[in-house]
């Protein structure tokens, strides 16, 4: 694997582990919807994007989805093909480097549009983000299809004419969600933008697809997508951008007690990973994430902690989680379905120690990446 080197039955703490053969089944799973359905997966490189694992994903998607001048180089050199690109606004010291590797361009406004359109060439496919006002997300940060959101077009736009160049519509207002709200998804489409519809040749319905989770009725969705393109037969393709589907319960996150505090009436495990530093979605959303070693739900009569993470933030904790026996300093926890939206989004706040990145092929690991100071001063420093 890229940069990585072979460490036997055990691994540096804390450490993010991605577990390969579980990745690559979600990886044919999706495949085999594209295959079915006639979708076109596009793999959404926000949720997740690490080198190592980029030939096995290649190898069972149709292309990759940038959203910044980064990620669309990093997406051009694993993937080796013209992207497609959206960002909520576009940085014009950007563009002569993105128009030499995106395929597809999506616009988030008419003013964006009219502002970058002629300074790309034809080969260019350009399409625009509307919202259809519905969005499957009950926290309002994950939700960009409510009114007002400053991501796509609204509908009251859409009787006006589509900009001559306009080939396509993207919308993105799933998150996490099951083939329910896709029907949902496409009825507001219809509803709101059905005209629009009629004059693009293709259309992509974004990410949230959670294709791979246990629960996902995945026929449902097929049928959804024929019901839909019997409705638009104009529309040469249709494109998902799952991200979280691709790595959903792939990958932990493994830390080690340090120290067990009481303050209060609580009991405090104190642990050597943090939640605003290394799992933000779990403060952000916020969510409470699942625990290996403890209990399915808490139970006063077990014993009840809760768990403090390792920067000086006072809101950097979780809990209360009960165990079936008491915890000791030096024990090892797994925090569950870590790998998508985690070390994409981790931070050097307070200079806290960054979990490794592992891979587990079979009984052994691969480290890809250990941080340690030069990476930290690195982001303040030249």
């Amino acid at each position: 694997m890229e940069g990585g080197y072979f460490c036997g039955m055990e691994h540096p703490l804390p450490a993010f582990v991605i577990e390969v053969e579980k990745v690559r089944r979600n990886l044919e799973l999706l495949h085999a919807v594209q295959r079915e359905s006639g979708v076109k997966v596009l793999f959404a490189l926000k949720g997740f994007a690490l080198p190592a694992l980029m030939p096995l994903v290649r190898a069972h998607v149709s292309g990759v989805a940038a959203s910044s001048l980064h990620e669309a180089v990093f997406a051009h050199t694993y993937f080796r093909q013209r992207v497609h690109y959206y960002a909520p606004a576009v940085r014009p010291e950007d563009v002569p480097a993105l128009r030499e590797i995106v395929g597809t361009w999506v616009f988030n406004s008419f003013s964006e549009y009219e502002r970058y359109a002629l300074q790309l060439s034809e080969d260019i496919q350009i399409g625009l983000r509307v919202n259809p006002h519905f969005g499957s997300s009950s926290a309002v940060i994950y939700n960009p299809g409510r009114p007002g959101s400053r991501l796509g077009i609204e509908p009251r736009a859409a009787g006006h004419s589509l900009p001559p160049r306009v080939r396509g519509l993207h919308v993105h207002t799933l998150c996490e969600a099951g083939p329910e709200a896709l029907e949902k998804l496409l009825e507001a489409m219809e509803q709101h933008f059905g005209g629009w519809l009629r004059q693009v040749r293709w259309l992509n319905l974004g990410g949230g697809h959670l294709l791979t989770a246990e629960f996902y009725d995945v026929g449902r969705f097929i049928e959804a997508i024929r019901r839909f393109w019997e409705r638009f037969p104009n529309l040469e393709t249709i494109y998902i951008e799952p991200s979280a589907a691709v790595v959903w319960e792939a990958g932990y996150l493994a830390s080690r007690v340090l120290d067990i505090h009481s303050s209060g009436e609580r009991t405090w495990l104190m642990l050597d990973v943090s939640f605003t530093a290394h799992m933000p979605d779990t403060l952000e959303m916020p969510y409470k994430p699942r625990l290996w070693e403890a209990l399915p739900e808490v139970d006063l009569r077990y014993p009840t902690y809760w768990l403090g993470g390792a920067t000086c933030l006072a809101g950097d904790e979780m809990g209360p989680y009960s165990f079936p026996r008491p915890v000791e300093v030096g024990q090892i926890l797994h925090f569950h379905d870590m790998a998508h939206y985690t070390f994409v989004k981790t931070t050097f706040f307070n200079g806290v120690g960054h979990p490794a990145l592992v891979l587990r092929e079979g009984s052994g690991y691969v480290v890809v990446k250990r941080y340690g100071y030069e990476d930290y001063k690195g982001r303040l420093s030249g």
